[in-house]
């Protein structure tokens, strides 16, 4: 019998492949992508993560007591660590910290984030709005790791820092929780669909830029 993670990844296989075949994401595979572009990545991804990380500590809150370490955990880890690797992307691709803080979203991220606040106070939902990022991050970094190392070692290190054990671990994590307190609740599946349409129009609008 299929978890209901499992069937939701089925239910959104085509847009997942979709964001796989993306030029945007193909440009990083090959190494072809041209820094300009992928700066767009840096910045609009720093400005998503804001609002990531506020979600994260959204769910400590509204979590069964057994799950809130674990969101904290997650969310501190968002912050310390990640962003962290944002900024260090940062300085690779010619940005200062105030050209972080100085961001404009694009229409895209801003309707991603209003979505993913959207599910605050709803842990189900919650999960569910959080959990297509990820699992669309781990399908392409896995595949992407699998094929020739990009001739650009920023883009590789790209595809390292996102194909990591303990990157995979916590998505599966996130998939449990949605097993545990997802069935029958309405508004999960197309919680779902929605976030992976979201990331889909996220790589669309880093490709066609400003």
């Amino acid at each position: 019998m299929t978890t209901l993670s499992e069937r939701l990844r089925a239910q959104t296989a085509l847009v997942r492949a979709a964001c796989l075949a993306h030029p945007f994401v193909r440009g990083i595979a090959d190494g072809s992508l041209r820094p300009v572009v992928f700066a767009r990545w840096v910045r609009q991804d720093w400005l998503y993560l804001q609002t990531y990380a506020a979600v994260l500590e959204g769910a400590v809150a509204v979590a069964p007591a057994e799950s809130a370490k674990r969101w904290r955990e997650l969310h501190d880890l968002t912050v310390n660590h990640e962003l962290a690797l944002h900024r260090a992307f940062a300085r690779r691709f010619g940005l200062s910290p105030g050209d972080l803080d100085r961001s404009e979203p694009t229409a895209a991220t801003v309707a991603y984030r209003a979505f993913l606040r959207s599910s605050l106070g709803d842990y189900p939902r919650l999960v569910a709005s959080l959990l297509p990022c990820g699992v669309g991050y781990v399908q392409i970094a896995r595949a992407l790791a699998a094929e020739p190392t990009p001739a650009d070692p920023r883009y590789a290190e790209w595809i390292a820092t996102y194909d990591d054990p303990a990157f995979r671990e916590a998505v599966r994590w996130m998939e449990g929780e949605l097993d545990a307190h997802g069935p029958g609740h309405p508004s999960v599946p197309t919680t779902y669909a929605a976030g992976a349409e979201h990331e889909l129009a996220f790589w669309d609008a880093l490709w066609k830029g400003p």
